[in-house]
């Protein structure tokens, strides 16, 4: 007789061509839907599915809690080791058969809810880990193109800037506006092209990061160091493009709750930071809000 051996599974050829296309672009779910036939298909699927790792909750424990969760599970440790030892005394009369049922039955309760307690646990801490290490790597990114300004501005001796969208325009102030241009200081090879990409939102486009829209002559504020100068892509701007008010506009976000209320930003002298709520001294940093600022300027990040 021969040995049964278990078959790895295996994707097919067309499945990996289509997962690798969406991994080239940051698994964008836009590049879905610009494939075509069957690869079309294949695409959407695949990123349908990956789509559920963003919306699976993670939030933080507090000490508090961590704490009730391990003595919770070393009371159930306890619990088990005793009903073991109680079953190991108990002897062989027909009457005690039930009871040793019931303490079987107990025990492997305990130690079900011991392994789901702890795997719920490492789970936490996983997830956690993998949102600390996306946030580092966007604040990293983000510095690495502050670096690059800096460059720029020193060869050149002028801050890159670039015509805003008639759009945005007119979500800012209805007059000029003028846009940070980080783009023109990767494409000149002032820092790697590379940290254009967000961790923090891969599929959100080319790049993944937003960057200061502000009234044209106000170019001389941008050194204040309360002004941000780019930071995560902006949630609400194709709502507030489209006419609609900023609650409305974030309700309609799809994104996980903690890529909008915890953005990471660069403020223009050249620290990063992930904030604790989505606005810095009651200036919504999504929204457009002409009222004084933390910083002499009405800035919006848009992209």
């Amino acid at each position: 007789m021969s040995d049964q051996q278990d078959t790895p599974v295996t994707m097919s050829a067309a499945d990996a061509a289509a997962l690798d296309h969406l991994a080239t672009d940051g698994f964008d779910p836009a590049i879905a839907g610009e494939l075509e036939g069957d690869m079309k298909r294949r695409g959407e699927a695949a990123s349908s599915l990956l789509s559920l790792l963003d919306q699976y909750p993670a939030d933080d424990l507090s000490d508090e809690d961590q704490q009730t969760l391990v003595d919770a599970t070393m009371a159930r440790i306890r619990r088990a080791e005793d009903d073991r030892r109680d079953r190991m005394r108990m002897d062989n009369h027909p009457v005690m058969m039930g009871r040793g049922l019931r303490f079987r039955i107990a025990e492997a309760l305990a130690v079900a809810a011991v392994l789901a307690m702890a795997t719920a646990t490492i789970w936490s801490f996983g997830t956690t880990a993998r949102d600390r290490a996306m946030s580092a790597g966007a604040r990293s990114n983000l510095g690495e193109l502050h670096a690059g300004l800096s460059a720029f501005q020193d060869s050149s001796g002028d801050t890159p800037l670039k015509d805003a969208d008639a759009s945005v325009e007119q979500l800012l102030s209805g007059g000029p506006a003028k846009m940070i241009d980080l783009q023109i200081v990767a494409a000149q090879d002032f820092c790697d092209p590379r940290c254009m990409r967000n961790p923090r939102r891969p599929g959100a486009g080319r790049g993944g990061f937003s960057f200061a829209v502000l009234a044209e002559g106000h170019e001389p504020h941008l050194a204040h160091g309360q002004v941000i100068l780019a930071g995560d892509r902006n949630p609400a701007l194709a709502g507030l493009i489209a006419g609609k008010d900023y609650e409305s506009s974030m309700e309609d976000i799809r994104w996980h709750p903690r890529l909008v209320e915890r953005p990471s930003v660069l403020y223009s002298d050249g620290h990063t930071e992930d904030l604790s709520a989505a606005h810095v001294g009651g200036d919504r940093i999504w929204g457009v809000e002409p009222e004084e600022g933390p910083a002499p300027i009405e800035l919006f990040l848009a992209h």
